[in-house]
């Protein structure tokens, strides 16, 4: 596993449940909780930084932090030459 600091900062204040983001996260780390109306942030560390839920959000609830100082951005690929 690799270790990070990423976040993903979420406002419910903000959030008005359309499901947008839960919607674009292809890796599966928005989850939807129905109870509340709201999406649920999990395994954000294995959240790919596309930036796709932050920039479908319209109310601008999602900001996603990358943690570049993570092994995930400092990988050198010197095995596969």
């Amino acid at each position: 596993m690799i270790n990070t600091n990423h976040k993903i900062e979420f406002s419910t204040e903000k959030c008005v449940g359309c499901k947008l983001c839960y919607k674009a996260c292809f890796v599966d780390v928005i989850r939807w909780d129905e109870a509340n109306k709201k999406p649920v942030f999990k395994y954000v560390e294995d959240c790919e930084h596309c930036f796709v839920c932050q920039s479908v959000c319209k109310r601008e609830a999602i900001v996603v932090v990358p943690d570049f100082t993570s092994e995930h951005f400092q990988q050198t690929f010197e095995q596969y030459r």
